[in-house]
């Protein structure tokens, strides 16, 4: 990981002018992944500020040099649970340490918010990404066929 990535990848709430950004990675990413993209299984970017802010989560991109590259979402799952969606990080800007630093922002966000753990799921498929998670702490709680389930403790007071 290039340790200077943490002072250039710019992170901030997504707003009305970097949403329609913010949705182009994520789709990107999941037509990669699954060779087509089902926009009915995506009804939280079709107005991504509405849908994260509307309900009290939290939808952050990640810029360098002013240019999204990409993507995470902290969804509020519980009183002191929350749930890492939506990471995404642009094909050309993958292997730099990016999705790295927007999970820790998550995690520190999360930490001030007062969520004690944090879950997640993934495709079983997509064996870098349970690896990535698995590397930054996160524990297989669960896993069938399609999905993999993981989760870390933040602080010992999560129930």
């Amino acid at each position: 990981m290039d340790i200077r990535m943490n002072m250039m990848l710019s992170i901030a709430e997504v707003t009305e002018e970097t949403q329609e950004q913010a949705r182009r990675i994520v789709c990107a990413g999941l037509e990669e992944r699954f060779g087509e993209l089902d926009p009915s299984y995506n009804k939280d970017l079709d107005h991504i500020v509405n849908w994260y802010s509307g309900q009290g989560h939290l939808f952050l991109t990640g810029a360098l040099e002013g240019q999204i590259v990409c993507t995470g979402a902290l969804i509020q799952e519980g009183r002191d649970v929350g749930r890492i969606a939506r990471m995404s990080v642009w094909k050309p800007y993958r292997r730099r340490g990016i999705a790295r630093c927007m999970l820790e922002e998550l995690e520190r966000r999360a930490r001030h918010k007062g969520y004690g753990k944090l879950v997640l799921e993934t495709t079983a498929s997509w064996l870098d990404a349970v690896q990535f998670y698995q590397a930054n702490g996160y524990m297989e709680i669960q896993r069938d066929e399609e999905e993999v389930h993981l989760e870390k403790v933040l602080s010992h007071h999560a129930r």
